[in-house]
């Protein structure tokens, strides 16, 4: 397990990871993330996530096969993003095919009263990102995944899911695969996207 390293480091240099060993991750750096995930902000602190750490190699490739039947239908609709940048769009196609070869999948869920919102999300993505930013601190990869989303009811009559309980976000983890690692990103700059008093 590498050192923690500095959060700004961490923001600046968390890269989307789809390209990952197949080689085991230890139960404690799992347990690390998800403990991470519980330190996120949550609406009136009701904290009701859930995350479903999958490993056992059956699932995980049944997950795969929902996700990538999601993701090549929603391939079509990415052709704008390969004509942007073709290393991301062949990354996530890449991903799409082998999801289910990632060690660990993690279902980060979130109990609702029938219905979820936007808002709904501001209780689990903050716990979403957490996870992010401590599997880079422990270089590890992941990414946040949403193409699952298609087949919810698949995704929930497979795990066992209860119906008032969505998943918001799916997160394959491993260790980089050789020749990925994280670094600078790019991101519009700051005089782009902030309004000072009034749009």
């Amino acid at each position: 397990m590498s050192a923690d390293i500095d959060l700004f480091e961490a923001m600046n240099t968390q890269r989307a990871i789809r390209y990952l060993k197949p080689d085991p991750v230890p139960d404690e750096m799992i347990t690390r993330l998800i403990d991470a995930a519980t330190r996120a902000p949550s609406g009136t602190n009701q904290q009701r996530w859930s995350f479903i750490v999958v490993r056992d190699s059956e699932l995980r490739g049944k997950l795969g096969d929902i996700y990538q039947k999601a993701g090549r239908a929603a391939i079509p609709r990415l052709q704008y993003v390969e004509a942007e940048n073709k290393r991301l769009f062949n990354s996530a196609v890449y991903l799409v095919d082998h999801l289910g070869e990632a060690p660990v999948l993690i279902l980060a869920c979130i109990e609702h009263g029938g219905s979820t919102t936007l808002t709904t999300g501001a209780s689990i993505y903050p716990a979403v990102q957490n996870i992010l930013l401590a599997a880079r601190a422990m270089d590890l990869g992941s990414v946040l995944t949403t193409f699952h989303k298609a087949y919810e009811d698949e995704v929930k009559n497979l795990l066992g899911i209860p119906d008032n309980v969505e998943t918001a976000a799916l997160l394959p983890v491993g260790f980089l695969a050789e020749g990925v690692s994280y670094g600078p990103i790019k991101r519009r700059s700051v005089d782009e996207v902030l309004h000072l008093d009034r749009w």
